[in-house]
C-alpha cells in the first residue's frame, strides 16, 4: 500500500514536471523579443523612406505599443498615419490621426492632423450620383480646421478645397433635380434646382440651374414664377450659352 502511494505521489510530480516544461516551452514560441524603441523607430522611418508602408506602420505600431513614453512615440503616432495615407489606407490614416489629435490636442502638429482627416474623407469622395457622405465630412473636418486655426496655412489650402467640394455637391444636387426633370416630375425637380440656387450662390453650376428652373415652371403654365428665373438669369449671366437657348 505504502509502494503504490509512492508511485502515485512520484507520477503526479513527474506530470507537473513535464506539464511546466510544456508551458515554458509554448510561452517561449509565443513571446515576442521586444527591440529598443529606438530601433523601432529608426526602422520605422528606414522603411517609410523606402516605400516599404506596411513595415513602417508595423514598426511605427510597435513602438507606440510597447514605448508610450519614449520622446519619438508622438512623432510615431503622426507618421503613422502618415504611412497610411501614403499607402492609400485612408480609413486607417484618418483614424490615426484622430487618435493624434485626442492624445495631443494642443501639439502644434494639430492643424497638420485636422487637416490630414480631412484628406482622409476627400480621397474618398464618391461621383456625382452617389452617396456623398465622404464629401460632406470633409468639407465638415476642413471647417472645424479653418474655424480653429484661421492662420495655418493648411486652413489655405482648407479654404480651396471647400470651394471644390462645393463644386462637386452643387453638381450633385443638380444631377438630382435633372432626375426628376427627365421624368417629367416639374415640382420635384424644381424644388431642388432651388436648393442649388440657395446653397451655392456664385458657383458655376447656376446659369445652367437657372435654366432648368425657368424651364419647370414654364411647364408647369407658371408663368409668375418662370418669368422671375428667366430675369435673373438674363440680367445676371447675359453671356451664358442658357441664355442663349432663350434667345
Amino acid at each position: 500500500m505504502k509502494k503504490l502511494k509512492i508511485v502515485f505521489l512520484f507520477t503526479i510530480f513527474v506530470s507537473i514536471i513535464s506539464f511546466s516544461f510544456m508551458l515554458s516551452g509554448c510561452a517561449s514560441k509565443n513571446t515576442k523579443k521586444i527591440l529598443p524603441p529606438r530601433i523601432y523607430y529608426k526602422k520605422a522611418l528606414y522603411e517609410a523612406k523606402n516605400k516599404n508602408y506596411p513595415a513602417a506602420a508595423k514598426n511605427f505600431k510597435s513602438l507606440i505599443t510597447n514605448y508610450p513614453s519614449y520622446r519619438n512615440t508622438r512623432k510615431a503616432e503622426l507618421k503613422l498615419g502618415d504611412v497610411y495615407y501614403s499607402e492609400g489606407k485612408y480609413i486607417e490614416a484618418g483614424g490615426a490621426y484622430t487618435d493624434f489629435l485626442v492624445l495631443h490636442p494642443r501639439s502644434k502638429e494639430a492643424s497638420f492632423a485636422m487637416f490630414y482627416i480631412g484628406m482622409s474623407h476627400y480621397k474618398r469622395i464618391m461621383g456625382v450620383g452617389r452617396s456623398q457622405n465622404q464629401a460632406k465630412k470633409a468639407k465638415a473636418e476642413f471647417e472645424k480646421l479653418i474655424s480653429k486655426y484661421p492662420y495655418s496655412k493648411f486652413s489655405k489650402e482648407a479654404l480651396k478645397l471647400i470651394k471644390i467640394i462645393n463644386i462637386h455637391l452643387s453638381k450633385n444636387t443638380f444631377f438630382t433635380g435633372l432626375y426628376y426633370f427627365n421624368a417629367g416630375m416639374w415640382k420635384q425637380a424644381a424644388y431642388m434646382f432651388k436648393i442649388v440656387l440657395k446653397q451655392y450662390r456664385g458657383y458655376p453650376i447656376i446659369p445652367k440651374d437657372l435654366y432648368y428652373t425657368y424651364i419647370c415652371y414654364k411647364n408647369l403654365k407658371n408663368k409668375i414664377e418662370a418669368d422671375k428665373y428667366k430675369e435673373i438669369l438674363l440680367s445676371h449671366f447675359s453671356g451664358s450659352i442658357y441664355t442663349k437657348r432663350m434667345a
